[in-house]
């Protein structure tokens, strides 16, 4: 009787046994989410894009999800609760989680292991050889807030320990790397300044003479991000010049004289003489702030063809 099949079988297991291992290891590291800048306008719609980074572990060579031992338990606390904060004391909340859905969160779960069957499924990482711990973060919260510069701190503590020395044929493991490690992941946004304008048109009706047209007053409707300090001036309009007219073009080239004044009705306002008192903005969605104006044709300029005339003009607010 032959002993070479038996012989055969028993040199492969071994080759398979003592095959040179997939080496593992685990870097920690610190690091960073920095949102995009957003306006105040875009914080209070919650329309801030979600940010994504590190969570301060890096592995590869771990056959993830194949062994039931591993695991990598990501513990998370916040400095300001989940809160992006300023020193004023406007603040922001946001989410925080391992999956790009948001399926987890760790503002509910604060320990959550990343070698789970559930996050290596949403992550698509089920039976991947390395990985980084990613974190998602998207402010949630439709704050009033200033503008500047908001932040909150991470700290995460890892409890983990994976395979150094998987045999990817059998799934034998030769050995585990176990440590619990501290990071600290930065979390920033800049919240930008900005404004919401409501303008009218201005309608002077018709009229056969240039002095029979009346004044027409109205109000220019604005706001600001929240504690902004802003100026509101118009520009010359079409005929780039507000002095000392500006001009409705009309009928073949002619030229209709009018100017926009301050509620005095005597004093130009243009870009050269903005609002002489700066207004403070109180982030409202809606404009709430009135700016008056008066807008009269001159009543002393030689007749004009008749017609329809027309300029554009535009809301300058600076800050």
């Amino acid at each position: 009787m032959s002993v070479r099949p038996l012989a055969w079988l028993i040199a492969a297991l071994a080759a398979l046994l003592f095959a040179t291992p997939a080496r593992a290891g685990c870097t920690p590291s610190s690091g960073l989410l920095t949102f995009t800048p957003a306006s105040s306008y875009d914080v209070r719609a919650t329309a801030v894009a979600t940010v994504s980074g590190s969570a301060g572990l890096a592995c590869t060579g771990a056959a993830l999800g194949l062994l039931s031992r591993t695991r990598a338990q990501a513990t998370v606390t916040s400095l300001n609760g989940f809160t992006l904060v300023r020193p004023t004391g406007d603040a922001i909340q946001y989410r925080l989680s391992p999956d790009a859905a948001q399926t987890l969160s760790f503002n509910q779960t604060p320990t959550i292991d990343y070698a789970s069957d559930t996050l290596l499924s949403l992550l698509g990482l089920v039976g991947a050889t390395s990985f980084t711990a990613p974190l998602y973060a998207r402010p949630v919260a439709a704050a009033n807030v200033a503008a500047g510069d908001y932040a909150d701190t991470l700290t995460i503590n890892w409890d983990y320990e994976v395979c150094n020395g998987v045999q990817l044929l059998s799934l034998l493991c030769l050995g585990w790397e176990t440590r619990k490690v501290t990071v600290t992941v930065a979390v920033k946004l800049v919240v930008g300044r900005d404004c919401r304008i409501t303008a009218p048109d201005i309608q002077f009706g018709t009229a056969a003479l240039v002095e029979q047209f009346a004044p027409q007053t109205a109000a220019v409707m604005t706001d600001c991000t929240k504690d902004t300090a802003y100026k509101l001036a118009f520009t010359a309009g079409n005929a780039q010049s507000a002095r000392p007219w500006r001009a409705m073009s009309g009928p073949g080239g002619a030229a209709l004289q009018y100017n926009l004044y301050r509620p005095d009705g005597v004093t130009i306002w243009d870009e050269s003489n903005p609002q002489p008192a700066e207004r403070l903005g109180t982030g409202s969605q809606t404009p709430v702030q009135a700016h008056a104006f008066v807008a009269r044709i001159n009543p002393d300029q030689p007749p004009r063809p008749p017609g329809s005339y027309s300029d554009d003009v535009s809301v300058v607010i600076s800050f």
